[in-house]
C-alpha cells in the first residue's frame, strides 16, 4: 500500500556547525538473510568493494560518534568485508526473527550515555556521509521537539533514521520487520513536530538490491 504523503517540511540545515553535536550512535543493520535475492546482497560486489563495505565507510565518514555492525547471516563473510573499517561488531543471534532483533541488538551494545540512533540499512551503498549529516543537523536544530529524523523524498521517508535515546524503551520492543516504524506512525498520530525530514533530490538511498534487477540497476548507478 502507498505511504500517505509526508505534510512535514524540513528547516534549511545548510553549513549548520556539528561540533556542539550529541552523542549519536550508527547502528548498521547487517545481519538480514536476502531471502528474495537467494543470496547476500551485502557481500555482492560494487567496483571493486561490496555493498556493506561501501555503507559502512559513508557511515564513518560522517558526523556519527561511532558505528556498531550487527551481524547475523553469514556472520563471518560480513565481518571480512569490514575487517580493517573502524566498526565495532555486534552478532545478533536471532536474526531470522526480523530486522527488529538486530535493532534491538544495536542499541543493546551502544554505550549508555547515546543521545541518539542512527539506523542505517547494510544494502545502502549509495548514501553519502552528507545526508548522514544533514538528518543529524536536522535533528540538532530541531530539538528538543524533534525525537525522530529521516530522509525523504517524493512524500516517501526512508533511512537512515535518527532515534533520540528518549525513545530507547520503545525501541527495545519493537517486533518482526516493523523497525522503527511503528513509533513513526504513533508520533504522526500524536505530535507531527517531533518527526522532522530531510527531502533529497532524487531517490536514489532509497534503491534496493532485491532482486537480481535491482543489483543491475545498482551496478549501472556505479558505472
Amino acid at each position: 500500500m502507498p505511504q500517505k504523503p509526508i505534510l512535514h517540511f524540513s528547516l534549511s540545515v545548510e553549513n549548520i556547525p556539528m561540533a556542539d553535536a550529541r552523542r549519536v550512535t550508527a547502528i548498521l543493520l547487517a545481519a538480514g538473510l536476502s531471502k528474495r535475492l537467494g543470496r547476500n546482497k551485502l557481500l555482492l560486489p560494487l567496483g571493486d568493494e561490496t555493498v556493506v563495505r561501501k555503507t559502512a565507510k559513508a557511515v564513518l565518514a560522517s558526523a556519527v560518534t561511532e558505528v556498531i555492525l550487527v551481524t547475523g547471516h553469514e556472520e563471518a563473510m560480513v565481518k571480512e568485508a569490514v575487517e580493517d573499517l573502524d566498526v565495532r561488531l555486534t552478532h545478533n543471534p536471532r536474526y531470522a526473527e526480523g530486522q527488529s532483533t538486530s535493532m534491538i541488538a544495536g542499541i543493546e551494545a551502544a554505550p549508555e550515555d547515546t543521545d541518539a540512533y542512527l539506523f542505517v540499512l547494510g544494502d545502502q551503498p549509495l548514501l553519502t556521509p552528507g545526508i548522514v549529516n544533514e538528518v543529524i543537523s536536522l535533528y540538532e536544530r530541531s530539538r528538543p521537539e524533534a525525537q525522530v529524523a529521516a530522509p525523504a523524498y517524493g512524500g516517501r521517508r526512508g533511512n537512515p533514521a535518527l532515534f533520540s535515546a528518549d525513545l530507547k524503551d520503545e525501541l527495545l520492543h519493537a517486533s518482526g520487520d516493523a523497525g522503527g516504524r511503528g513509533i513513526i506512525r504513533r508520533l504522526e498520530n500524536e505530535s507531527p513536530g517531533a518527526i522532522v525530514f530531510h527531502h533529497l533530490p532524487n531517490d536514489d538511498i532509497f534503491l534496493d538490491i532485491d532482486t537480481e534487477k535491482d543489483y543491475e540497476s545498482m551496478l549501472r548507478k556505479f558505472q
